[in-house]
């Protein structure tokens, strides 16, 4: 087979339907790793209804070839992460390098255990806030993830990626290992509302001893104030409605302290703005402007250096 025919046979095939199709099979897979429930499925669904609001101007064909590589990296890691950050924990544990202990100090705050939030309480209430907290961690950022992949954005993707999990693990971690501070039901000797089971006394301390900043509020805000910046009102709305409905969850459950929230608010906000520095200075400085003109599928100069994708 010569290489003129090669071309040919290269050039004829639909590229973009075989990018939606893995496309597809990536979200798929992420679900299933996830343990997503249909739940799960049904909220991403409608946040990706108005997808169409937000949709940059860029080729599928040329978005497919760097997205699903990189969408491909996320899933990876998301894949691999829980064990990577479960080491991490336990070594914290083990070397027990806390210099502040700040259980008392917490539990002698007025209003700090954030008891009031369960003044209406209900069986079908403790059911939801459980499905939501125990999903936020991470579902809160899929989504996001997700629906600025069908949005055909890099850059929000990137975005979303680094405001979630790819910051603000590294950047937490020296919170953890300062300060030793147990969940709120744990320090004030209640029941665990999560219902969780641990093999060992161990494993129930390295469950419960991370909380200042909270990041189930840390990552969920991110993801908030990022959503803002849309402009299809159905994704901002629910996206506003879960991701405070996570940060709700935290003190509903009697996981995290208030101020474990207000730090995971102030922590959000910025990490979101280091994010937005990263991608200015890696848009401007680092990316090479025959990329830019390849991916925007143009030979003429771009008016602008960053890329709106």
């Amino acid at each position: 087979m010569n290489r003129n025919r090669l071309q040919q046979i290269i050039q004829g095939q639909d590229w973009t339907m075989y990018g939606i199709i893995v496309s597809i099979f990536l979200v798929w897979r992420i679900g299933t790793v996830g343990g997503w429930t249909k739940e799960c499925w049904i909220l991403l669904l409608i946040c990706l209804m108005g997808v169409r609001r937000d949709q940059v101007d860029v080729e599928w064909k040329r978005f497919f070839l760097f997205a699903i590589p990189l969408l491909g990296v996320f899933y990876y890691f998301y894949g691999s992460g829980n064990g990577f950050w479960w080491k991490i924990a336990n070594w914290m544990f083990e070397n027990n390098r806390h210099v502040l202990r700040w259980d008392d100090m917490m539990n002698s705050i007025p209003l700090n255990s954030a008891g009031w939030v369960r003044t209406i309480k209900t069986p079908g209430l403790d059911k939801a806030m459980m499905w939501i907290y125990n999903y936020g961690f991470v579902l809160s950022l899929w989504i996001c993830i997700l629906r600025a992949f069908w949005t055909r954005s890099i850059k929000k993707m990137l975005s979303y990626a680094l405001s979630g999990h790819l910051l603000q693990f590294p950047l937490i971690l020296p919170f953890y290992n300062l300060i030793l501070l147990h969940e709120v039901w744990y320090v004030k000797h209640q029941p665990d509302l999560l219902h969780r089971t641990f093999a060992s006394e161990n494993e129930l301390l390295v469950n419960v001893m991370n909380c200042f900043p909270s990041m189930h509020t840390s990552i969920s805000f991110a993801m908030l104030l990022l959503a803002l910046r849309e402009k299809d009102r159905i994704f901002k709305t629910i996206m506003v409605t879960y991701c405070a409905s996570i940060i709700f969850s935290t003190m509903y459950l009697q996981i995290h302290w208030v101020l474990d929230v207000i730090a995971g608010l102030l922590f959000a906000w910025g990490v979101v703005k280091l994010a937005d520095l990263i991608l200015y200075l890696g848009s401007t400085k680092l990316l090479p402007s025959k990329f830019k003109m390849f991916y925007r599928g143009s030979k003429q100069k771009l008016a602008s250096d960053t890329i709106t994708a």
